[in-house]
């Protein structure tokens, strides 16, 4: 990239006109969704998802080998790994992983198996380490996944140390986010991302920071879970008192990627934008952002377990972790420009404290909606045009598993795909 002010600034310039035209696309959309009558001509009618999605042993254990070991996953940030040998350790999806900044700066990821016995080389969850060292036999190993001391050498014969390196798992950064992906094939991260690093470029995440992580366990399957930030439908009913003082449902724009992400823009209630507006910002906003960001929430789904919604002074990565097929732990990260004083850190706690209660909403309709799931009750969903965020996600995991390998009646058929923004 040029350091050339002149540059940079036809670059910075080109940026902003790039969001501008993006934003004025978002707002014919929203106005569009204001006056419908009915979904777009030429929409299907989506096929019912057979609940036994939710609730199948078989199902679950195809998700655990097929989607979470090949899928990018989120895992923390840059700055979460300063200087050589800070290490991580990562096991959401079952396998154990080891994230480590090597020597030359590199941020590696390598399964946390010692190529002797299989014993890890870190038992801590975090820390700093000169070299991996594995704690059964000590085989010991340089912070770049390599053999370097085998105690007792003598006794092996035509070991070769070459081939006994810790084995790597694909370890790539998106704007400051670190994300892993256990599918040696995988597409690289950003191309993977496609529209959706687009479209977040101007929020800046390197220059952003953690202002604050919660985690809640909800005895609810994970799709369950997710499904419910894929809409607006709810709004009204499960969020009176807030989202829905807030945002204007009917107009929510959404926009479905190639990969199983998705966008979701609705528009906020006038009266909420002028009290907004009135109200003295706590918080420093991201800069440069187009005014649609003030406007509305956007929001978006990156496959398979992140939600975003964005708003001007930060916003909270939220992801669902499986722990089995009827209980997920829910995580979410606060990121924002750096706080630069004692008032806004007490600022974002308070934020942090609004958000909780919509949170709390949504957990409280969960659990009894996987009770009703798993009775019988109900045989299959019926999902509305408002409702497509979340058979897109669908089709997404079907793809990733590999149809073949789903049982016929847990299927959904793919027939979206026609109505995908260009990646």
């Amino acid at each position: 990239m040029s350091d050339d002010p002149e540059d940079l600034a036809g670059s910075e310039a080109g940026s902003k006109e790039k969001q501008a035209a993006w934003a004025e696309r978002i707002r014919l959309d929203m106005d569009y969704e204001w006056q419908r009558e009915g979904p777009p001509e030429g929409f299907p009618a989506l096929p019912p998802i057979p609940t036994g999605r939710y609730t199948d042993p078989d199902f679950f254990a195809l998700e655990r080998d097929r989607l979470w070991r090949r899928s990018w996953l989120l895992v923390g940030r840059e700055e979460d790994f300063e200087g050589p040998g800070s290490f991580r350790c990562f096991e959401r999806t079952g396998s154990p992983l080891v994230l480590v900044r090597g020597h030359d700066g590199e941020l590696r990821a390598f399964f946390n198996t010692c190529q002797h016995r299989g014993a890890p080389v870190v038992r801590e969850s975090c820390g700093t380490a000169k070299r991996l060292r594995c704690q059964y036999h000590s085989w010991t190993y340089d912070l770049d996944g390599t053999l370097l001391q085998v105690p007792d050498r003598r006794d092996f014969k035509e070991l070769d140390e070459s081939s006994r390196k810790l084995r790597p798992v694909r370890c790539e950064s998106y704007a400051g986010w670190v994300f892993v992906n256990e599918d040696p094939e995988a597409v690289p991260l950003h191309d993977w991302l496609g529209s959706v690093a687009n479209e977040w470029s101007p929020l800046r995440g390197e220059s952003l920071r953690a202002h604050g992580t919660r985690c809640e366990r909800i005895p609810a399957n994970w799709k369950i879970v997710a499904d419910a930030f894929l809409e607006t439908y709810h709004v009204r009913t499960i969020h009176p008192q807030t989202v829905a003082q807030l945002l204007d449902h009917r107009g929510a724009a959404m926009g479905l990627f190639p990969h199983g992400h998705s966008r979701m823009v609705t528009p906020k209630w006038q009266r909420a934008i002028e009290r907004q507006a009135q109200a003295a910002p706590p918080l420093p906003e991201i800069d440069g952002l187009d005014p649609l960001f003030a406007e509305t929430n956007p929001a978006y789904s990156v496959f398979p377990n992140l939600i975003t919604p964005l708003d001007t002074i930060g916003f909270p990565f939220i992801q669902f972790w499986p722990l089995d097929a009827e209980t997920t732990e829910v995580e979410w990260t606060f990121y924002g420009p750096p706080s630069q004083s004692p008032e806004q850190d007490r600022a974002w706690q308070s934020y942090l404290t609004i958000f909780d209660a919509v949170m709390e909403e949504d957990f409280r309709n969960l659990a009894p909606m996987q009770r009703s799931v798993a009775s019988g009750a109900l045989d299959s969903i019926p999902l509305s045009y408002q409702e497509r965020r979340i058979y897109h996600l669908h089709e997404e995991i079907d793809r990733v598993i590999g149809v073949e390998r789903i049982p016929e009646p847990l299927r959904v058929a793919a027939c979206l795909e026609p109505f995908w923004e260009a990646g």
